[in-house]
């Protein structure tokens, strides 16, 4: 597949926060719909702005803009949206070379934009030193504040931010941890006698048929790029590309979960199973274990 190489772009994380309480409030078709209804006006505003919708994540989207005032803009008309309670957002931003591959974005730029939303609390918006200084409308973004010295996780040094608070909340003082949280977690994927780990720093492991594949199951039912794992914002999601799709076994005693060109978060231990139920597949299972 092509990777398109974008040299400075504007990369926005923006994630729904609250869904879990929601859907305990209201049941699971209910707050599904209203989690897909948000996503959805995300998506049109990203599309308005100007931007490309990369992948939808769980509760949160990943997408690209052409410039850091475009990101910003559709940002805050999400974050104008009205939300249900308990449901609110956050997000991140970042500017910088990016590689694009059909619906994977690569790069560090991904990655401190995610660690951006991260630090982000309920309705913040949260970017760069680096994408700040990209705005052409200072005087319509005064009420961004400089926070300094942030600790942030896989940097060696704090970074200069911008907060965009809540305009409806009052603004708290920011004073920076001593010491920066060291725990990372990884992914184990097992498979046969090898075995794959999948962490913050590292690029989406990729599964499937195709010999460029890192992690390679020649079956069948399997397709030749048939899904791939990785970390996003200390999580981690699995995104299923293929025909037949992907079967999920968490271990929790329910049937497995099949996967369709959509992401699914793994957590905890369990196994996957390309294009055919785990049960009718056991000499190609990939167990996966989450750590630190």
């Amino acid at each position: 597949m092509t990777i398109e190489r974008h040299e400075n772009s504007a990369v926005l994380f923006a994630d729904i926060s609250g869904s879990t309480k929601l859907y305990v409030a209201l049941g699971d078709d209910k707050a599904r719909e209203i989690v897909a209804r948000t996503l959805d006006l995300w998506s049109a505003l990203t599309v308005d702005g100007g931007g490309n919708v990369i992948q939808l994540r769980g509760d949160g989207m990943l997408c690209m803009f052409p410039t850091i005032n475009a990101a910003l803009h559709a940002a805050v008309s999400m974050r104008n949206l009205p939300y249900e309670e308990p449901l609110s957002m956050h997000a991140g931003l970042h500017v910088g070379g990016v590689l694009r591959e059909t619906e994977q974005l690569y790069g560090d730029v991904v990655n401190v934009a995610a660690r951006m939303a991260d630090i982000a609390k309920k309705f913040e918006i949260v970017m760069t030193a680096a994408a700040q200084a990209q705005l052409t409308e200072p005087a319509r973004w005064r009420n961004l504040r400089l926070i300094r010295k942030v600790p942030v996780k896989g940097k060696t040094e704090p970074m200069d931010i911008y907060l965009l608070a809540n305009d409806k909340q009052a603004l708290t003082d920011y004073r920076p941890p001593l010491q920066t949280k060291t725990f990372v977690a990884r992914l184990a994927l097992r498979y046969g006698a090898g075995e794959w780990h999948v962490d913050p720093q590292a690029s989406a492991c990729l599964i499937g048929r195709d010999d460029d594949c890192r992690l390679k199951v020649d079956h069948r039912l399997v397709s030749r790029r048939h899904a791939s794992v990785e970390c996003v914002a200390g999580k981690f999601f699995l995104q299923d590309h293929s025909t037949n799709g992907t079967y999920i076994d968490d271990g929790q005693g329910g049937a497995p979960v099949l996967v369709q060109r959509e992401l699914y978060q793994l957590k905890g231990t369990g196994v996957i199973s390309l294009g055919i139920e785990p049960r009718e597949n056991p000499d190609h299972l990939i167990r996966f274990v989450l750590g630190l």
